[in-house]
C-alpha cells in the first residue's frame, strides 16, 4: 500500500489570490511533498462559458499549480439531473491531470467533480476536511461517508461527521514555520503614522462595522488598519461601512500577500476579529466560524481581541481576549494598549509548535493512510442507529391540529411520508365529567395523519398532578397505538409540559424537539430533555441549555415543503396589487404595532396585506385594527394552509416586527423560510439564528433602522443575485434533506 500520494488535488471555494485562508496554507505546504493542483469553482457564468471544454493550469510555486475552469452552463438553475451532467463534465477537463493511480482529493468542501468513479483511479484517497459550516448543502452527508478520512476543524465538527464516517481526525487551525517569523522588518505606510491596531478578514456582510467604529472613535490616536478583500453588502451596510472608512484614523489597504499581512501583523499594537458577538464557551456547540486569524496575530506576538471563541482554552487570557460586548471589547483593547494583557510567549509558542503546518499535515496522512483501502464508490455502512419501517410516530403537540399549521404541524406531514403519524392534540380544559372518559378518540386527516384526543383523569392544580395524568394517558396511548402496531413508537415531542418520560409509552427511540423559548416550562423541559434520546432544536441559541442533560443535542430547523417552492399565484385573485408587503401568522401583543404605523405612514403607495387571526390588547395595534386608518393597508382574516405559498408569491416581500422585551421573539421564525422559499426578502426584528445570514435577511434593532431597510428596498430594489441566494438556502432546509440528516435512521 502506497503511503505517499503522487499527486494532490486541493478543491475550495476561495481562488487563489493575495488573500489565505487554511486551504491555501496546506496547498503551500504540501507542495514541498508532491505536486499539487489547486481547484476553486468558477467564478459567475457567461455566454461563452457553454463551449468551455479546456482547462488552464498555471504554476504559482514549486510544485504548486493552480488550475481553472468554466462551468459550461449556470448551476444554480439547473434541474439535479442536469447540475450532476455539468459536474461530469467538470471532472472530464480534470482527468487528463490525474495520475493513474494513488491520487489523493484533499477537500474544503463537498465538491460534486467527485460524485462519479471517473477521477477515482486506483488507489485513490478522499479527505473531506470541514473548515466551515456546510452541514446544511445537500450533498454534505453523502460527501462525509464516502471519504475515507473526516477531517474536523473543532471538537463538534468531529462529534458531527462521527455519526456519518467512524474514521474522523480532528485538526485545529495550524500555522506555517515561516509565518512566525520575528524579523522586526518596520512596515510603512504614507497614510498610517504612529501606533496602529490591524483587523484583517474579508470585509463583508459579517463584519461588524458599528463595533470597529466604536473602536475608532474610543482610540483617536490608535490608527485602525482594515486589511482583506472587499464583499459586495447591502446599500444599509455599505453606507456604514464608509462612514467608517471615513474616519480620520481608519485606512482600508485592500488584500496584502501573505508575507506583507505578516509584516503589517508583526508591528502592530492589537489583532482584532470583529464579527458579531458570540456567549463565552471552550466546546462550540454548533458548526460554527474557528477563526484562522487569531493563531495569525499570535503568531507574530501580536495580541488579539475577539468577538468570537478561539475554541483553544490553552491562549484564552494568554494573548486571545474574548469579549462579552461592545464595551468589554473597547476595554480590553485599552488593557492591551496600557500593558495590563500581553502575550505569554512560553505559552503561545508551545501551542504554535503543536500546530505547525507539516505537524498537522503529517497527522493527516498517517491517518488517512494506515486504514485499511476504501471503496469511494459505495457509501459506507450508515453508523446512526434504525428505526424499524412498521413503527409509527407519535407526536405531541402544544398546539391542536385544526388550526394555524407551525412546525410541529409541518413535521408531521413530512414525516407522514416515512411513517404512520399520530398527532396527539393537547388535552381541552378539565371538567368533572373527563373521570368518567377512558377513550382515546381519533380521527384522519385528508394527508394520512391519525389526530388522536384524549380527557386529562384529574385536574393538573398547576402542575402539581400532572405526573399522574402523565402515568394515566401514557398507559392509555400505548394500549390504543399497540392495537394497530406491533412496533414500539417512535416518540417526538414538541410539548414540554406532559407526557415528559417516553418510556410509559413504550417509545423505541424518543426526541424533545424544542421549537419555542419555554421560559415557564424550564423544569419540566429539562425532566423532558434528560428522558429523551436526542433533543433537536430549530435554533442553535436555544442548544446551550440542553448539553448539560442530554448527549445528544442536535440543530434541526425549521423545514420547508415542496408546496413552499410553488410560485402560483391564487386563482381567486390577490387581496391587492403584485408586490405587496405581507404579513401571515397570529396577531397578538408580541407585535411591534408602533413600528408597523410608522410603516404604515411612511410608504403611503406601498400595500400591507395582514392576514391572520387578532387577539390584541395593545391600543396601537387595536386602533390599526378597528379604525383602519391607513387605505394602503388589508386586513383579512385566515386562510387554508394550502393558500400561504400562492399569497406569498404574490407579494414584494414579507416582514415580522416582534418587542425586544419577550426573549422568544428574538430566536427565529417559521415565516423567514417561507418567504426564502419564494426567493423573498423578508424584513424582520433581530432573530439572532439568522445573524449569518443578513445578506439574505434585513433584519434590526431598532425602528429607525428598520424603516431606513424598508425604504432602500423600496425605493432601489436589491441585490439582482439575492433572491438565488435565498433560494439556494431555502432548497438546504427542505424536509427530505432534514430527515436524512437526523441522528437515526428513517
Amino acid at each position: 500500500m502506497s503511503t505517499r500520494p503522487n499527486t494532490i488535488f486541493i478543491f475550495s471555494l476561495e481562488p487563489w489570490g493575495d488573500m489565505w485562508y487554511s486551504k491555501h496554507h496546506y496547498a503551500a505546504c504540501l507542495a514541498k511533498r508532491s505536486p499539487v493542483y489547486f481547484i476553486s469553482v468558477p467564478d459567475r457564468w457567461r455566454w461563452r462559458d457553454l463551449f468551455s471544454f479546456k482547462i488552464k493550469v498555471r504554476e504559482v510555486a514549486d510544485g504548486l499549480h493552480v488550475v481553472e475552469y468554466r462551468n459550461n452552463l449556470p448551476i444554480r438553475l439547473l434541474p439535479a439531473w442536469l447540475a450532476a451532467l455539468v459536474f461530469h463534465l467538470n471532472a472530464l477537463k480534470l482527468l487528463r491531470l490525474v495520475p493513474g493511480e494513488n491520487a489523493l482529493f484533499w477537500c474544503f468542501h463537498p465538491t460534486r467533480m467527485l460524485d462519479g468513479p471517473l477521477l477515482r483511479k486506483r488507489g485513490s484517497k478522499i479527505i473531506y476536511h470541514v473548515v466551515d459550516p456546510y452541514q446544511n448543502l445537500p450533498n454534505d452527508d453523502r460527501f462525509a461517508r464516502r471519504a475515507d478520512l473526516v477531517v474536523g476543524i473543532n471538537p463538534w465538527y468531529v462529534d458531527y461527521y462521527q455519526r456519518r464516517n467512524p474514521n474522523c481526525l480532528l485538526i485545529p487551525h495550524g500555522v506555517r514555520r515561516m509565518d512566525r517569523s520575528q524579523e522586526a522588518r518596520p512596515w510603512t505606510d504614507e497614510r498610517v503614522h504612529g501606533d496602529y491596531a490591524v483587523m484583517a478578514a474579508g470585509i463583508n456582510h459579517y463584519t461588524n462595522y458599528p463595533l470597529l467604529i466604536d473602536v475608532a472613535t474610543a482610540f483617536p490616536k490608535l490608527h485602525l488598519v482594515i486589511v482583506g478583500q472587499l464583499f459586495h453588502v447591502d446599500e444599509h451596510i455599505e453606507e456604514i461601512r464608509q462612514r467608517l472608512f471615513a474616519m480620520p484614523n481608519v485606512s482600508f489597504i485592500g488584500v496584502k500577500h501573505p508575507d506583507e499581512l505578516r509584516t503589517i501583523i508583526h508591528g502592530a499594537k492589537v489583532g482584532l476579529v470583529t464579527y458579531d458577538f458570540e456567549p463565552t464557551r471552550s466546546v462550540p456547540v454548533s458548526g460554527v466560524r474557528t477563526p484562522l486569524k487569531a493563531i495569525t496575530y499570535l503568531a507574530q506576538n501580536c495580541p488579539v481581541v475577539s468577538t468570537l471563541n478561539s475554541y483553544v482554552p490553552t491562549l484564552e487570557g494568554q494573548g486571545c481576549f474574548k469579549a462579552e460586548n461592545a464595551t468589554h471589547f473597547v476595554q480590553l483593547i485599552g488593557e492591551v494598549l496600557d500593558g495590563t494583557r500581553k502575550v505569554n510567549k512560553v505559552v503561545v509558542e508551545r501551542y504554535l509548535d503543536e500546530v505547525d503546518y507539516d505537524r498537522l499535515i503529517d497527522r493527516v496522512l498517517e491517518r488517512v493512510y494506515a486504514g485499511a483501502p476504501a471503496a469511494p464508490e459505495q457509501d459506507r455502512t450508515d453508523q446512526r442507529p434504525c428505526v424499524p419501517a412498521e413503527c409509527p410516530v407519535l407526536i405531541v403537540s402544544n398546539e391542536e391540529w385544526n388550526g394555524p399549521r407551525y412546525s410541529k404541524h409541518r413535521y408531521a406531514l413530512a414525516l407522514q411520508k416515512h411513517r404512520q403519524v399520530y398527532f396527539i392534540d393537547p388535552a381541552s380544559q378539565w371538567r368533572p365529567s373527563h373521570f368518567f372518559q377512558w377513550l382515546v378518540r381519533s380521527r384522519s386527516t385528508p394527508e394520512g395523519v391519525i389526530v388522536l384526543s384524549y380527557r386529562n383523569l384529574i385536574p393538573l392544580l398547576g402542575g402539581r398532578l400532572a405526573w399522574i395524568n402523565d402515568r394515566v394517558i401514557a398507559r392509555r396511548l400505548r394500549r390504543y397505538v399497540s392495537q394497530e402496531h406491533t412496533e414500539k413508537p417512535l416518540f417526538w415531542s414538541f410539548d414540554p409540559a406532559r407526557l415528559l418520560n417516553p418510556r410509559h409509552l413504550g417509545a423505541s427511540r424518543s426526541v424533545y424537539h424544542c421549537v419555542d423559548d419555554h421560559t415557564n416550562r424550564r423544569e419540566e423541559e429539562r425532566e423532558l430533555a434528560r428522558n429523551a434520546d436526542h433533543v433537536l432544536c430549530i435554533a442553535r441559541e436555544l442548544m446551550e441549555r440542553f448539553i448539560t442533560c442530554n448527549d445528544s443535542v442536535q440543530f434541526v430547523p425549521h423545514g420547508l415543503s415542496d408546496t413552499d417552492f410553488d410560485s402560483l399565484l391564487p386563482t381567486n385573485g390577490l387581496p391587492a396589487p403584485r408586490g405587496y408587503a405581507l404579513y401571515i401568522g397570529n396577531i397578538n401583543d408580541r407585535h411591534d404595532f408602533a413600528l408597523w404605523e410608522r410603516l404604515f405612514a411612511a410608504h403611503p403607495d406601498q400595500h400591507f396585506v395582514i392576514v391572520g387571526p387578532w387577539n390584541v390588547t395593545d391600543p396601537v395595534g387595536r386602533r390599526l385594527y378597528e379604525e383602519r386608518p391607513y387605505p394602503n393597508v388589508h386586513f383579512l382574516r385566515p386562510v387554508r394552509y394550502e393558500m400561504l405559498a400562492p399569497l406569498i408569491a404574490g407579494s414584494g416581500c414579507g416582514f415580522l416586527f416582534l418587542k425586544r422585551e419577550h426573549p422568544a421573539n428574538r430566536i427565529s421564525s417559521q415565516k423567514v423560510v417561507q418567504f426564502m422559499a419564494q426567493g423573498k426578502p423578508f424584513f424582520c426584528s433581530w432573530l439572532s439564528e439568522y445573524a449569518d445570514r443578513r445578506h439574505l435577511v434585513h433584519m434590526s434593532d431598532s425602528h429607525e433602522e428598520a424603516l431606513e431597510q424598508f425604504a432602500a428596498w423600496h425605493h432601489h430594489g436589491e441585490r439582482p443575485e439575492a433572491r438565488e441566494q435565498r433560494l439556494a438556502f431555502a432548497n438546504t432546509l427542505r424536509f427530505d434533506h432534514l430527515i436524512e440528516h437526523l441522528p437515526f435512521r428513517l
